[in-house]
């Protein structure tokens, strides 16, 4: 019995959650820390996007995680750790879409 691609599955096609473009999709999530002095907010992005918003998405909360991120002490751990777990899936999500029509 064949299955129907998910989303989630590799070279899926649907509606993009960023952009509602008819893309290839990955699913990511992406974490971003706003440090304040006692304290701390984290915020999340979780959906099936193009190549195209999965780099827009990325520099957005790679760049808010360092202005915005380590302002605190428990900010100053959990920062860094955003921004090595929001590369690794923006590496492993682009490596996925590796053959992406755009």
């Amino acid at each position: 019995m064949a299955s129907t691609p998910t989303p989630n599955s590799l070279n899926a096609m649907g509606p993009c959650q960023g952009c509602r473009n008819m893309r290839q999709l990955q699913l990511v999530t992406y974490f971003r820390n706003v440090g304040m002095l006692f304290a701390r907010r984290t915020i999340t992005i979780r959906g099936n996007f193009c190549r195209e918003c999965i780099h827009k998405r990325f520099w957005e909360f790679a760049g808010k995680n360092v202005l915005l991120g380590p302002w605190g002490m428990i900010s100053l751990v959990v920062t860094p750790l955003y921004l090595i777990q929001n590369t690794w899936t923006y590496g492993r999500a682009l490596y996925k879409l590796r053959g992406a029509v755009e």
